[in-house]
């Protein structure tokens, strides 16, 4: 087997192990964190394995490395339906504001309802 392709295997399962966990806690700073690494251990993998003599590919690691990214493929989906979660409750919440509430000249909370208040007279 070619090191390189054994080293790339070994570091996108790490990485992903990494993320998995942090997801799994919900803890999508440290999943964020991971991101840009593991995406250029997928770019490494990819090289090594076109370098790598059909007959020398890892065929147990590799199906190790597959259900580690279907593992990754869940918690992903299930952050995304988190966040969109917490959004869409955002959104209810601020639509539920009054978007016309205004403070008048002594500092009470006026609707804008209210009449508008004249400066100027026409003479």
């Amino acid at each position: 087997m070619i090191p390189s392709l054994i080293d790339a295997v070994q570091t996108l399962s790490r990485l992903l192990i990494e993320e998995n966990t942090a997801l799994a806690a919900m803890d999508f700073a440290r999943a964020g964190a991971v991101l840009a690494p593991k995406h250029a251990a997928a770019d490494a993998l990819a090289a090594a394995w076109r370098a790598a003599p059909p007959h020398e590919i890892p065929q147990a690691e590799l199906v190790a490395l597959g259900h580690l990214a279907e593992e990754n493929r869940r918690l992903l989906n299930r952050a995304l339906r988190v966040q969109r979660r917490v959004l869409e409750l955002v959104a209810r919440a601020a639509r539920a504001a009054d978007p016309t509430a205004r403070y008048g000249s002594s500092g009470e909370l006026r609707s804008r309802t209210a009449a508008p208040r004249a400066l100027v007279t026409r003479i």
